[in-house]
């Protein structure tokens, strides 16, 4: 399938970019303000304030344009410096990709990105120093090459294509602007990237199909939509910012949505590794009450299977203003003591619970509990947590639940049920 990135240079054109991507299929989202495009007078604290909003639409899979352009004298450099560094936070702290724009200032590019970046960086329609490309291949940064390796005159960025990794090499169009040489001063379009395919291929004496499919491999890896896949830690549905904060569970439920699906809402929240605490803190101070309703704890797991984490996240969150939700199997009596438990629980507004069934049995039969004493503990937590916080149950019409009991079950218990499914 063809796929499409397209980069915002504005917080206007990012938005712009953030909608298309999600009413057209193949194409992704990239937002970040274009060091030209900043105001010389502005503050860099308040420039990037709206970019994490948009950072949560679900096909927007980078940050940037951003970088440094000393070419033109529009913008102080201190300025043009400062929000970079936002741009880098904002890119590690959500897991994005960093799309980067330098012209004129590659070796201070290279300066403010440091060696410990931890994303994916793409050094973007590069036509700079042979030694900086070279020390950025060494980190592990992508080359991003665009019509201009297929000027006549352009022998030299040739020369530095044919000399880095071939795993560090990407190819694009830079559209509507610099267009190959073949269709040089028309207006650019997406489907000239073959013209540049040509040219990478001659300059590696490899088969056309063979560059093909590296460069391809090379985009997935770059943009991280390959067997890697970047996994969402954070997301927005129904109003609500949810925190994706692990992928262990306590239970093997039946109707879980990890069998079925590696995500929803066009979201990507399967986890190949347990999630940094150093990006959920950094993705949790990007954030701000305004964006949703609620922040809800959840997982593509269990939340209560990192407790220590989750109490820090969630204190943080609800000291700064946000209405905190947790939703849970309800097991976690099965680990911690009821002090630790009601401790946990303190900065949560509400907790949500699976009820799922109407007795122990029923309970082992559809969620499939480690500990055989499971529903149990259910029931304990349930009286704990409406001690600390607003409770609600919920549960999953599937075979072999009776929902009805489970209905008379919420009613003796006096709190309200959401069936699902």
């Amino acid at each position: 399938m063809t796929r499409f990135m397209v980069p915002g240079i504005s917080l206007e054109s990012s938005r712009k970019a953030a909608l298309l991507s999600e009413t057209r299929t193949g194409v992704y989202a990239a937002a970040g303000i274009h060091p030209n495009e900043l105001c010389p007078d502005s503050h860099s604290p308040d420039i990037t304030l709206d970019l994490p909003e948009i950072l949560l639409h679900p096909r927007v899979i980078a940050v940037g344009e951003t970088g440094l352009d000393f070419y033109r004298d529009r913008v102080p450099e201190k300025l043009q410096i400062e929000v970079f560094k936002e741009h880098i936070s904002l890119a590690e702290a959500f897991g994005l990709t960093l799309i980067v724009h330098s012209r004129g200032a590659e070796g201070e590019v290279l300066d403010v990105l440091g060696d410990d970046v931890t994303v994916p960086v793409i050094m973007h329609c590069y036509t700079g120093e042979d030694d900086t490309a070279r020390k950025a291949a060494d980190r592990g940064y992508y080359i991003g090459f665009t019509g201009a390796l297929t000027f006549r005159k352009n022998d030299r960025l040739r020369d530095l294509a044919a000399s880095l990794p071939a795993d560090r090499i990407l190819i694009e169009t830079d559209a509507p602007y610099m267009s190959p040489e073949p269709v040089r001063g028309r207006r650019n379009e997406p489907s000239n990237v073959r013209y540049i395919a040509d040219i990478v291929s001659e300059v590696w004496r490899r088969d056309p199909e063979e560059t093909a499919v590296t460069l391809m491999r090379n985009s997935l890896r770059a943009m991280q939509l390959g067997p890697d896949r970047r996994t969402d830690l954070v997301y927005l549905l129904y109003g609500n910012i949810y925190m994706n904060i692990t992928g262990r569970c306590s239970n093997r439920c039946r109707f879980c949505i990890k069998d079925r699906t590696d995500g929803i809402g066009g979201y990507y929240l399967a986890h190949h590794c347990e999630p940094l605490e150093e990006r959920l803190d950094s993705v949790i101070g990007a954030l701000t009450p305004d964006m949703g309703k609620e922040l809800v704890f959840c997982g593509y797991g269990e939340p209560t299977m990192r407790p220590e984490l989750l109490k820090r996240l969630a204190g943080s969150a609800s000291e700064r203003g946000f209405s905190v939700r947790l939703n849970t199997n309800g097991t976690c009596l099965s680990r911690l003591s009821p002090g630790e438990t009601f401790e946990l629980l303190e900065p949560f507004d509400t907790v949500s619970i699976s009820l799922n069934a109407s007795g122990r049995e029923e309970y082992r039969s559809i969620c499939r509990p480690v500990d055989e004493n499971a529903w149990d503990r259910l029931i304990e937590f349930i009286e704990l947590a409406r001690m600390a916080a607003s409770v609600r149950l919920t549960a999953v019409r599937y075979p072999g639940v009776d929902m009805e009991s489970v209905k008379e079950l919420a009613e003796s218990l006096n709190l309200p049920l959401k069936v699902r499914g």
